[in-house]
């Protein structure tokens, strides 16, 4: 297994509740894969940089993660999928 760390980005028009099916539905994601999520926190609403869908802000959540290769394009494919998730980045961390 490999580690990795997961920033999204989910629409500010999206609440509280749906936020935290989010994150949970990406953690259950990870775990079905037999993954395991080390560490998920929630950064909360900030402004982006540049619009984003016509939007300036978004609630941001981290994951740190272990997952094997293999099922990050799937875990890839899911977030892509989801309209409310308006950006995402999965990155290796390195040894």
């Amino acid at each position: 297994m490999c580690d990795y760390e997961l920033v999204a980005i989910v629409s500010p028009e999206a609440n509280e509740e749906t936020i935290a099916g989010k994150i949970d539905g990406v953690s259950q994601l990870i775990v079905g894969r037999q993954g395991v999520v080390e560490e998920t926190q929630r950064w909360g609403k900030k402004r982006l940089a540049y619009p984003i869908k016509k939007f300036m802000e978004g609630n941001y959540a981290l994951f740190r993660f272990k997952l094997e290769p293999s099922y990050v394009l799937e875990l890839r494919q899911t977030l892509e999928a989801d309209e409310s998730i308006l950006r995402y980045l999965v990155i290796k961390k390195g040894k």
